[in-house]
């Protein structure tokens, strides 16, 4: 490996560990109440499955919004256009919150109908419907926090919506845990006290976010908001728009997903909620990975360095794969580890557990291959033909698999196995594409070589 290799790679270690930390301490708020709600038994668990499942499309849908914004703070930023940063962040508080008010009132009006036409156990409905219920204030509360943390990211100040993860989770934990179990004096809430501890621990992060803004030196609110038009708003949203549409095409399909593992009998879908969220976690490791890539990727091609693109992700290749065996170690070890971390699961559930152990272990090798490949076509230009091979590997193959197995009462690794069906299905399609890409990157820098060369005078 010559020294520009090496540096880039540590420089996409530089990038990959603040992504990976900030990504865990999100997905580490589920754990926390997934873990303090484990022992009331398997309905509480698939009762927040399915709640998780449902706010999951919400939240991302936010964040997928706000990562639009955070792309047209940056350049007002790097303008020094301080107008444009106070206006730009009004805007999106008024999408993201717009959009947030509308579809948790929608959600709240149907969430009856919706919860008994997901699943069959009545106890898991009324359980998971009293959870949504609060959790749509906290929605409302994430909709302008979100906002924020896009403002600092966008401006350079990545430490301070880390510091709000990390007062945030402390306070998640024991204020969910006192309501849950009724300590301290306070009623015994169940489920319903989690989702009230989120509720809080949001609401703080939330303030402290506020704090932080009144804080800048370039943000005039009050002036934006008095100066803000219904075409600066319209410019806004054309431009975030095609963001939000990719994340929901595919987040709306992982809903579903999870949808219709709910028709599981419960404890083979307690089972499945249990595992989730501990191979999402996992997958941040190799997602920030590929999310560094990408972003060095579209800087080797902004410094007119396409030369340079081959090469490194030939090596980021090899080291997202490594990082994939690795993982499906840890999984391996984690199945062991399951009865000590759940100590009081039903015998039906471990046997559940048992079951899909195979399947969870080595979807993570797989799947960090085909998240560097999908990541770097998006760098290369090529995110519509990324959104092309998830939508017909997921909508028109996965998808329907599953249902046809759960249609039939297919075995429960059959069920499950639909995640690992839709993975395998795409390592030839991005592998293919990928190859395609620097296949004609190569040829484009060789021929402006060989142009070069010939104007070159003798």
């Amino acid at each position: 490996m010559n020294a520009v290799s090496k540096d880039n790679l540590i420089k996409n270690v530089s990038v990959a560990w603040p992504l990976a930390l900030n990504a865990i301490l999100v997905q580490s708020m589920v754990l926390v109440d997934l873990m303090l709600i484990a022992n009331l038994g398997e309905v509480s668990v698939a009762a927040l499955g399915l709640a998780s499942a449902i706010l999951a499309f919400f939240v991302g849908t936010q964040y997928a919004l706000a990562n639009g914004t955070q792309l047209i703070l940056a350049r007002a930023v790097g303008a020094n256009d301080r107008h444009a940063m106070s206006s730009s962040l009004v805007i999106g508080w008024l999408i993201n919150g717009g959009f947030t008010l509308i579809t948790s009132s929608v959600l709240l009006f149907s969430l009856e109908g919706l919860l008994n036409w997901l699943v069959d156990d009545p106890f898991v409905a009324i359980q998971a419907s009293r959870y949504l219920q609060i959790s749509a204030f906290m929605l409302l509360v994430s909709s302008f926090a979100q906002v924020m943390i896009a403002f600092f990211n966008g401006s350079g100040q990545t430490r301070l919506p880390l510091y709000g993860y990390l007062i945030e989770i402390p306070i998640n934990l024991l204020v969910s845990l006192t309501l849950i179990y009724g300590y301290l004096g306070f009623p015994e809430l169940g489920l319903r006290g989690a989702a009230i501890g989120s509720l809080v621990a949001v609401t703080i992060r939330f303030g402290y976010l506020a704090w932080q803004l009144r804080r800048q030196e370039n943000v005039s609110i009050m002036v934006s908001i008095k100066a803000l038009n219904v075409a600066h708003v319209i410019a806004h949203l054309r431009e975030i728009f095609p963001i939000a549409a990719n994340f929901v095409t595919l987040a709306s399909g992982v809903m579903l997903h999870q949808m219709l593992f709910a028709q599981l009998d419960v404890y083979a879908f307690a089972a499945i909620t249990l595992v989730m969220p501990w191979m999402q976690m996992g997958a941040q490791f190799v997602t920030s990975w590929a999310l560094a890539t990408a972003i060095n990727i579209s800087q080797f091609r902004g410094r007119q360095q396409s030369h340079l693109i081959a090469d490194f992700i030939e090596q980021s290749v090899r080291i997202i794969l490594l990082l994939g065996v690795a993982l499906c170690l840890v999984f391996v070890a984690f199945g062991e580890w399951l009865p000590m971390i759940y100590p009081r699961l039903d015998e039906q559930t471990q046997q559940a557990l048992a079951v899909i152990a195979p399947i969870y272990v080595l979807i993570p090798l797989v799947r960090s291959y085909n998240g560097l490949c999908g990541h770097s076509l998006r760098a290369l230009g090529q995110s519509v033909k990324v959104l092309q091979i998830h939508f017909v590997t997921q909508w028109v193959i996965g998808i329907p698999y599953l249902i046809i197995v759960l249609f039939f009462q297919g075995p429960l690794w059959a069920v499950f196995g639909s995640i690992l069906l839709e993975e395998c299905l795409k390592v030839y399609a991005f592998r293919k594409h990928l190859k395609r890409e620097l296949t004609l990157l190569v040829s484009s820098e060789v021929e402006k070589n060989r142009q070069g060369e010939n104007r070159a005078p003798p």
